[in-house]
This record gives structure tokens, C-alpha cells and sequence, in this order.
């Protein structure tokens, strides 16, 4: 199987929707209601990507044999207390190409593009209730930090997690 990596292109942007899509409808189902999940899916999703690539965030694809199978963004985060990190603001792996490596593989190559932009941690959260997320941050090196602001998603609770470069 031929892996690659590179920057999201515009014309990228319908095929990463779908596997972000996906990604939602199967493993958000058990925190999200059917309406939440429609809200943040589909054409809003369209848009949201459109204008992350027009902006020039750091956002990546990786294909795998020529499919979209993981999409991942960074920007600086400007939230205290980890204002000047590198933000993993999203990355999603495409249902049936989970637990292949494809996250790892894609989180370890936008990780060191913003180690190469000269961050020197990152930040990222996820769904407190979503297990698999955690465990996969916290084998990858990512450690859970409690603050005393407590983020939420369409009252879903989210954990942070930061690592060091």
C-alpha cells in the first residue's frame, strides 16, 4: 500500500468531508444527538475545510493508495493557558482505515511541520466520553491537563491534552 502525505488542496475538500463525515456518524453517535451531528457534518463541513485551506491553516491529507484516508489541521492556539502552541484542531481517520496507523502516521507528520514552524508544544482535546481518542492520545505521548476552565463542544465535555517537542 502507497501511503503519502501532503497539504489539503482545494480540490480535496468534498472527499475530506466525507471522511470527517464518517469519522462523526460512527464514533461520535454515542455523545453527539443524530441533530448535532447532522449541524457539523455535510455542508457545513464543506464550508469549514473551504475556508481553513483559503486561509492557509497547516492542514494535512494522507492517502492512502490515492484515497483520502486521515485529514489533520494545526493553527497557534490563542486560548490561555496554552496561548503560542501549536493547536491540533482536528484529525479524523476515515472508518475503515482506523487502527492501521494512519492516525500516527498523520499526527506525527503535522506534528513535526509545527515543530519545524517553531513551536515547541501542542495542544489538542477531545471528547471526554471518547475512549478510543483518549487512549490514542495518551499512547502517542499527548498527557491530559486539568484546568480551571473547563471546555465544551455542544455541551459535550472535552478533555486537553498537551505534549512537549
Amino acid at each position: 500500500m502507497r501511503i503519502d502525505i501532503r497539504p489539503a488542496e482545494l480540490r480535496d475538500v468534498e472527499e475530506m468531508a466525507q471522511v470527517v463525515d464518517s469519522a462523526w456518524q460512527t464514533s461520535y453517535k454515542e455523545f453527539f444527538s443524530a441533530e448535532q451531528i447532522a449541524a457539523y457534518t455535510g455542508e457545513y463541513r464543506r464550508r469549514s475545510f473551504t475556508e481553513l485551506i483559503k486561509s492557509g491553516r497547516d492542514m494535512f491529507v494522507l492517502l492512502a493508495d490515492g484515497e483520502i484516508a486521515a485529514v489533520c489541521a494545526a493553527q497557534t492556539c490563542t486560548e490561555k493557558p496554552f496561548e503560542g502552541y501549536a493547536e491540533i484542531m482536528l484529525l479524523y481517520v476515515a472508518p475503515k482505515w482506523q487502527r492501521k496507523g494512519m492516525g500516527k502516521k498523520l499526527l506525527s507528520h503535522t506534528l513535526r511541520k509545527m515543530r519545524g514552524n517553531g513551536y515547541k508544544s501542542a495542544v489538542l482535546d477531545t471528547a471526554e466520553l471518547n475512549a478510543p481518542a483518549r487512549k490514542f492520545y495518551e499512547k502517542f505521548g499527548f498527557i491530559e491537563r486539568k484546568t480551571a476552565v473547563s471546555r465544551k463542544f455542544d455541551n459535550v465535555t472535552r478533555v486537553i491534552y498537551t505534549i512537549d517537542f
